[in-house]
């Protein structure tokens, strides 16, 4: 997908720059401007890439499970009193994300940034204009959001096919999803190697516009 495929959302860009909805329709035009710019900027150098598989689940929210091997959980939680997600030879323990997943038979790992160039403008405007640098942040969470919500409606064309819908992404980090399984996106989709992804010591992703999800896959009710 090219950088002109993904739709722009301008009160996306004010609401991440901090700046309420009520006052969007009266801001001065140097602002908007400013946030033009910013939207400009970011889609001139950015590179939109993603990678995706899709896995059939299984959710046991068994009340006392004996403990299993392989299950990924938020440090300091017992496994064995959360619901269990498996797929493929994974195992993820973890009652909010059972929860986004309830009534699913499938789940997409999806992996999606927009490239290093727009770290690296974010971080050049920060130590000259610093205003812009607020913009440039925003206007890149806009599009990385923007960028995820077109692809997953080009897969959810796809899945109607099959009377399938959507439940709503859900990310490692919310919840009772620990930034640990960032580990387990990166393994299975070869974040590093196919989009140029890699994690800090605190389990971070680099490039910062860069997005990990669950997205689950339920049949529709007519």
């Amino acid at each position: 997908m090219s950088s002109d495929q993904i739709p722009v959302v301008m009160k996306e860009v004010f609401r991440y720059a901090g700046i309420p909805v009520s006052k969007i329709e009266n801001l001065d035009e140097e602002t908007k401007k400013l946030a033009e710019a910013a939207v400009e900027k970011i889609k001139s150098v950015m590179n939109p890439r993603a990678s995706y598989v899709r896995f059939e689940i299984q959710i046991d929210d068994t009340k006392d499970r004996t403990s299993q091997s392989g299950i990924t959980s938020k440090p300091g939680d017992s496994s064995k009193d959360l619901p269990v997600i498996s797929f493929s030879t994974y195992k993820l323990a973890s009652h909010d994300l059972s929860k986004n997943l309830h009534d699913c038979h499938s789940t997409y790992l999806f992996a999606a940034t927009l490239g290093s160039a727009v770290d690296k403008e974010i971080q050049k405007a920060s130590r000259i204009n610093p205003a812009l640098s607020v913009m440039l942040q925003a206007a890149g969470a806009m599009f990385i959001e923007s960028y995820c919500d077109t692809l997953e409606e080009q897969l959810l064309e796809d899945e109607k096919k099959d009377c399938n819908v959507f439940v709503p992404r859900y990310s490692p980090g919310y919840g009772d999803v620990p930034l640990e399984v960032q580990k387990m996106f990166f393994e299975i989709l070869s974040c590093e190697k196919k989009l140029g992804l890699t994690l800090t010591d605190s389990l971070l992703m680099m490039p910062e516009k860069s997005v990990t999800a669950f997205i689950g896959v339920k049949k529709s009710i007519l």
